[in-house]
């Protein structure tokens, strides 16, 4: 929107969202769900999407939340992988981030993929991790799955244009997508305020993946309660 020579710019991320479940994070939530020793059973999934990646979760024998915003509802591949979910019967929620907030439930892994490099704004990120951290239990798991800066996404990188700390992706669309590339250094150090430490890296293709396991005692609640 124009208002005189400033413009407002609406961001809305879950027009982002992925529709496919890529090989890679198939491949890390397998080793991770498979795992007995971390002793996983309930899951988070923070920023679902489409849903993409929790027909997969579920069938690995686990409950699950998918926490996203309704904007999503009507979209055609979320509707499939909503009914998929369904047939888990007691196995999955779905809910929005406010009934998050407010739900008394605690999981043992809270799923973050491709979410922090998608909001624009610094204090929701520190949020969101301040959150997840809560509705852990204690010494249980936070899995954060992002996009690697590599040359092959140079050019992209190129038409983009600079959006706070990040850049609008997507030349010539109705809708862009904001990105903002962490390295490992970054997301370890915002992972750490909020109360976490590395527990394990994985490698793919084209993401960094790392699991990360919160801090027994809870650290302070760093999070907005306004989220």
């Amino acid at each position: 929107m124009d208002h005189g020579h400033r413009k407002e710019i609406e961001i809305d991320v879950t027009k982002s969202a992925a529709s496919h479940m890529g090989r890679g994070i198939r491949t890390v939530l397998r080793d991770v769900l498979t795992n007995r020793a971390l002793d996983i059973n309930d899951v988070v999934d923070f920023g679902a999407g489409k849903l993409k990646n929790d027909p997969f979760v579920l069938t690995m024998g686990k409950t699950l939340c998918a926490v996203e915003f309704d904007r999503l509802d009507s979209n055609p591949v979320t509707r499939s992988n909503y009914a998929l979910c369904q047939r888990h019967d007691g196995a999955f929620r779905r809910l929005t981030p406010a009934q998050f907030k407010d739900d008394e439930r605690r999981y043992d892994l809270a799923m973050l993929v491709n979410v922090i490099a998608t909001m624009p704004y610094e204090s929701e990120r520190a949020s969101v991790m301040g959150l997840l951290h809560d509705k852990l239990r204690d010494g249980k798991f936070a899995l954060v799955f992002w996009l690697r800066d590599d040359d092959r996404y140079a050019k992209l990188r190129a038409q983009g244009r600079e959006c706070r700390d990040g850049v609008w992706l997507g030349e010539g669309r109705s809708y862009q997508t904001f990105y903002r590339y962490y390295s490992p250094i970054e997301i370890i150090g915002m992972m750490h305020d909020a109360g976490f430490v590395p527990f394990n890296r994985f490698y793919t293709e084209t993401n960094h993946a790392f699991l990360f396991q919160s801090l027994t005692p809870a650290a302070p609640s760093t999070h907005d309660k306004s989220l």
